[in-house]
Parts: structure tokens; sequence; C-alpha cells
């Protein structure tokens, strides 16, 4: 039988909804980049030779880049510091819908929010998932992909995370 699940506090509530914005500019060598760290020897190129990212290259730039020290307490992005008793994130599940290609160029916009935190009972403690969609558009306005994705954080009492 699963025990009744800890509240999420009303300040983790109170962040669902709420839209951050970033932007990238995307480069050449970021799509060189991109592609040789997924295995890729040759990257594609318009009629105009503008080079053209790999389909999930907007993943590459959804998190700030951070010193350490800058990072929360368990490393993770400080996108993912939503104010729950766990620590660690790590991924769970993402469905990534592509729209439009991205070219060396671009400015992507990335539109983020926190759709959902919700607590679970797991075999070992309880875990969060935190769900967060994301929606990238280019410089005219066009969206290029969207991401729903869900990161799971297990409770502190049942986690060792040393740094």
């Amino acid at each position: 039988m699963e025990r009744e699940g800890p509240e999420i506090s009303q300040e983790t509530r109170q962040l669902i909804g709420i839209e951050k914005v970033r932007h990238y500019q995307v480069t050449a060598r970021d799509i060189w980049r991109f592609a040789q760290a997924i295995g890729m020897s040759q990257v594609e190129a318009d009629s105009d030779g503008t080079l053209i990212g790999p389909p999930l290259i907007c993943q590459v730039f959804m998190f700030e880049d951070l010193a350490l020290e800058e990072l929360p307490a368990d490393g993770s992005p400080k996108e993912l510091d939503v104010p729950v008793p766990a620590a660690r994130a790590v991924g769970g599940q993402s469905e990534f819908e592509i729209f439009a290609q991205v070219k060396a160029g671009d400015t992507i916009t990335f539109r983020s929010r926190l759709r959902d935190v919700a607590a679970k009972q797991g075999r070992s403690g309880w875990l969060y998932f935190i769900v967060v969609e994301t929606a990238f558009e280019n410089q005219r306005g066009e969206m290029v992909a969207r991401e729903t994705a869900t990161y799971v954080k297990r409770s502190e009492v049942d986690s060792h995370v040393e740094r």
C-alpha cells in the first residue's frame, strides 16, 4: 500500500507556469562540435553553404553555461533548481518535436516553463518528477522545436550526494 506523499510546497507551486527566456546565437563551430559528439563525420549545408545543425542540436543550448561553484549543490543545471527536498536530478523522459532546421547564424530563443512537479513513492524513498516544457524559435519567430522533459530527483533522506 502506497503511503500519502509529501506536499509540494507553495514556493514550488508558484513557479509552475512562469516562463523563462534565453537566447543563443548558433555558430558553425557549435554545429560541428555537436555533430562530432554524436558520431557524425559530416554535416549538411543548405544551397548557400550555411551549415545545418543535426535534429536535436537545440538540446545543447538549453542550459546556461555556469562555473561549477554557481551550480546548485547537486551539480545539476541551474534551470532544474526547483525547491523540493531532493538531490541530484537525472533525465527521466523527453519528448522532442522538430519543425524546422537550425542553421549556423540563427538566433534561437528558448521559452521554458515549469509545467508540473509531483511526488511518488519509490522503492528507496520519495521521487520528485519535474516537468519542463521548452519551445525553440528562430530569429524569424518560426518554431523550430518543442520539448517536454521530465527530470527525476530522489529525496534527500535516501540520497547520498558528494561534491
